[in-house]
């Protein structure tokens, strides 16, 4: 996906010149977006933070992590996109960032562990992968699945008979 400055001044609601008076180059302006946007809270855990995660089913839970995840992770996509070559290795500090986000889903769906088949640190990591693959609208990874069926797969298989 490629990005005119003039797509982005418009995005911004300011002139094109503007942004270069600000930024200096398209490809400051988008490492800066990048950066703003990587200091951003992680949706998931936001969203685990407003509810009771003991007071809700297993499936809507599931369901609101997917659609959460799916939500922040098709803009990350967008980001990585537009930056192609200009993408920067992830140092340790944001790979460390990105593992501890999985903390506030691990603890949702702990008081559910006795409806998992896994422990749910596993299904964390498994919902994170539904959500990745969903989210990726530069593959095929999760063409045609929408979150609803993301949500049905990671519950109930992709089976049409329980597993041995």
């Amino acid at each position: 996906m490629s990005v005119t400055s003039k797509e982005l001044a418009a995005a911004a609601g300011v002139a094109e010149g503007t942004l270069f008076k600000a930024f200096g180059t398209k490809d400051d302006l988008l490492r800066a977006l990048a950066g703003k946007y990587a200091a951003m809270p992680d949706a998931v855990g936001e969203w685990l933070r407003s509810i009771d995660p003991e007071s809700v089913a297993l499936p809507e839970l599931v369901r609101g992590i997917i659609d959460h995840a799916i939500a922040q992770y098709k803009l990350s996509f967008q980001l990585f996109y537009a930056l192609g070559p200009l993408m920067e290795k992830p140092d340790d500090e944001a790979l460390d960032r990105f593992e501890r986000e999985l903390e506030p889903w691990v603890e949702a769906l702990r008081p559910h562990a006795s409806e998992l088949r896994i422990q749910p640190d596993a299904a964390a990591a498994i919902l994170r992968m539904h959500a990745v693959a969903a989210s990726d609208q530069g593959s095929a990874w999760g063409a045609g699945i929408s979150p609803e069926k993301h949500t049905d797969i990671f519950l109930y298989g992709a089976a049409t008979s329980d597993a041995p």
